[in-house]
């Protein structure tokens, strides 16, 4: 049966090529094992010959032999002239069109989709100059390659390290330094001329009450190194004046005097930032001080034994100060 389809299929051949190569074939699927795979050939062959081939072969004369095969050559074609021209025209109007739209914003909508990390999966690296949250309205979450070190979460936090790091390598450099004042007009958005502590980072509540939200942006100021470094006058603010003088005031926080910042020495203290959370949520008169009333709340119940160990000198009220030292010598028992 599979001969007999076979032999049909050498039929369907063009006349001359059946003609030249069908005994030739037949002999070739008698002696195969491999039946199949010439089946598949023969119907490859049939495609090739009615498709592919538009005009006779011309073969040139050979000299038949026993259980030799025979190989023959063709006469060279090449692509004839007017399927080259239709191949081109098609050619050229794709590329056009893509042009064309690629080049009219008349579509594109306003939506800014990227990512804040460089992209070196390129032969030219992507750079990106959007500032942290306050510039995409979607961000592409790119996995970071194995030599680029990922970006610190306190950077992402502080939305003026984020701008200050322009290479986002979690080191604000010498070079960096020296530009913090174009950095760092990139975050005033509101364009009056100052960063309020919610450009430089700070979320607030905002439900909170006025008196609350200064308080709050004052500690926030206060607490972070950057900040209170940038914020000279200490009013929560960073002016206009402050921020022309950015870059003599980020050199006071280089405590090894390398002409650069790492992560270490922009961090706030951990006890201080503790101390500053529980003053702002105990001291609710804002006086600096935690009184024997305050310290009846609900919430200063849970920290009634650091309220009482900060409260050494028996002054009846703690300080953010008392606070701060009695942290401190907590941390160092618990490392012993």
């Amino acid at each position: 049966m599979t001969r007999w389809l076979y032999i049909r299929l050498l039929w369907l051949h063009p006349r001359t090529f059946r003609q030249r190569f069908g005994d030739e074939m037949l002999g070739i699927f008698d002696q195969s094992a491999e039946k199949s795979s010439l089946m598949v050939d023969g119907f490859l062959s049939l495609a090739r010959q009615w498709v592919l081939r538009e005009r006779a072969v011309t073969f040139s004369p050979t000299t038949a032999a026993d259980g030799v095969l025979l190989f023959y050559s063709t006469e060279p074609e090449i692509p004839r002239l007017s399927a080259l021209m239709r191949g081109a025209v098609i050619t050229f109007f794709l590329f056009g069109t893509i042009c064309f739209v690629m080049s009219h914003r008349w579509r594109q909508s306003g939506l800014i989709i990227g990512s804040h990390h460089p992209s070196l999966s390129h032969l030219l690296p992507a750079h990106t100059d959007a500032q942290p949250i306050a510039d995409l309205p979607a961000e592409v979450k790119m996995k970071p390659y194995p030599y680029q070190p990922p970006v610190s979460a306190y950077f992402r936090l502080m939305l003026v390290l984020g701008a200050l790091d322009a290479d986002q390598d979690n080191v604000i450099s010498a070079a960096e330094i020296d530009n913090a004042p174009a950095s760092l007009w990139k975050l005033d958005k509101n364009h009056d001329g100052k960063l309020s502590a919610e450009e430089c980072g700070l979320k607030p509540d905002p439900n909170l009450d006025p008196l609350t939200l200064g308080r709050m942006r004052l500690a926030f100021m206060r607490v972070h190194p950057v900040l209170a470094a940038l914020d000279t006058n200490h009013d929560g603010e960073i002016s206009e004046y402050e921020i022309r003088n950015a870059a003599a005031a980020l050199r006071t926080l280089d405590a090894n005097g390398d002409g650069k910042l790492v992560e270490n020495e922009v961090r706030p203290d951990a006890a201080v930032l503790m101390a500053s959370n529980i003053m702002f949520a105990l001291d609710k008169n804002g006086d600096g001080r935690i009184s024997p009333a305050e310290r009846k709340s609900m919430l200063a119940v849970r920290f009634r034994d650091l309220l009482d160990g900060a409260d050494r000198a028996r002054k009846g009220f703690v300080t953010e100060e008392d606070l701060v030292n009695e942290i401190r010598l907590s941390m160092e028992k618990r490392r012993e």
